[in-house]
């Protein structure tokens, strides 16, 4: 999941062009997907190239400007740099004449300009035109920056500059990183009509972890199918039977060095009442910070309510009240304190197994397991049999420890 805001970073521009890489790359992904086949990749031939079967169909250039009033012209390093990328590219092979290229850009066309008229409407196209428009630019320009741009699209003979141009398309005045969220939106109107933000967001959280890992360790791009069965689950956890599972919560486990963090907890002492070990304390603090991380994010994102968790937790205590009673029963007024412990420890086995789902599409146990120990933490719950009053006198005990 994406965390920190991207306008946060205005005061760096090489950030936000990235992020926006990024973003554009998932956008131009999903349209893509309904079409036909792909591998995507980024910083690879380009920003974001789309192959199949190891060809390139099309490459993309993204630039982002910081600069509202921004506009692209014939002589505008945006559109200079971005060719010589190409032109780098067609001379070494890696990128085909015949591969479609991409100019994608939040800053706007000139009237009349090259880039005007190689837009993506036909109407408006006019590849002859550019290539005449960039022939003088480059030839009457003194610009030493972009001198080799210049010289590598020179070097080509006027019919090769016509073709290459012919498969170069400038999509100018496109929305920002931060307003791009609005088409990704609209792009996944179909996976939760009521949580459309929330798609995006969860889409977004797996999209930004693929890509950093496929930075690292390349494994030839991202598939299509990959993609569409991410949406796919995303979509299915957003149906009213179910509700989305957190991987990071459902990997997380507690190592023993911290127990001693959640020593003075009274789910931890429940636990400890009835001589549970360190591993079976360590699950507990697991469980319960899962499904209270888990359950925060739910009501966060408006999927759950407090009156719904209130709700689930009254069927868990309702069962729990069975469970208790039953072993109260069984082990009569005279028990010993290690028969108690006993009975007690097979209360908290009865919590560590239960499956009580919360909706019918959510499988995770630690949910159920998770929200038991939460009851436990109130004192709505407890293992041992004497639990409340055995409970109060360990916690006062702790209190007056602490104040002495």
């Amino acid at each position: 999941m994406i965390s920190p805001s991207i306008s946060s970073f205005s005061a760096a521009p090489s950030m936000v062009g990235y992020l926006y890489q990024v973003r554009l790359a998932l956008l131009w992904a999903i349209r893509r997907s309904r079409t036909s086949d792909f591998v995507v990749s980024l910083e690879t031939l380009d920003d974001v190239s789309f192959e199949v079967n190891g060809e390139p169909l099309a490459v993309l250039q993204a630039k982002h400007s910081l600069n509202a009033a921004a506009n692209l012209t014939d002589l505008s390093a945006e559109l200079w740099k971005t060719l010589r990328v190409w032109l780098v590219g067609l001379a070494s092979g890696e990128i085909p004449l015949g591969t479609a290229r991409f100019l994608i850009t939040t800053a706007s066309a000139a009237p009349g300009s090259a880039c005007a008229a190689l837009g993506i409407e036909s109407r408006d196209r006019d590849v002859a035109e550019a290539t005449k428009r960039l022939k003088y630019a480059a030839t009457s320009s003194t610009n030493s920056e972009l001198k080799p741009a210049f010289e590598a699209y020179l070097a080509l003979e006027e019919a090769e500059r016509e073709a290459l141009l012919a498969q170069v398309y400038v999509i100018p005045s496109q929305p920002d990183a931060v307003e791009i969220t609005e088409q990704l939106q609209s792009e996944l109107y179909h996976v939760s009509l009521n949580h459309q933000a929330l798609s995006v967001h969860m889409l977004e959280g797996w999209w930004f972890k693929r890509v950093l890992n496929e930075l690292v360790h390349p494994e030839g791009g991202i598939p299509r199918a990959e993609i569409d069965a991410q949406i796919s689950d995303i979509q299915e956890s957003l149906k009213p039977d179910s509700l989305p599972i957190d991987e990071g919560l459902d990997a997380l486990m507690v190592a023993l060095e911290q127990l001693p963090e959640f020593a003075d907890r009274p789910f931890y002492k429940q636990v400890e009442l009835v001589s549970g070990s360190q591993v079976r304390i360590r699950n507990a603090i697991t469980s319960y910070l899962q499904a209270f991380r888990q359950r925060s994010a739910w009501t966060r994102h408006d999927l759950l309510f407090d009156a719904d968790l209130d709700k689930y937790d009254k069927r868990l205590q309702a069962e729990w009240e069975l469970q208790y009673g039953q072993v109260c029963d069984e082990l009569g007024p005279d028990a010993t304190d290690a028969a108690m412990a006993q009975a007690g420890r097979a209360l908290l086995k009865w919590a560590e197994d239960a499956h009580i789902a919360i909706r019918s599409g959510v499988n995770v146990p630690w949910v159920c397991r998770g929200s038991l120990h939460m009851l436990a933490e109130d004192m709505r719950v407890g293992w041992h049999p004497q639990f409340e009053t055995r409970l109060k006198t360990v916690l006062d005990a702790a209190a007056h420890g602490k104040t002495a």
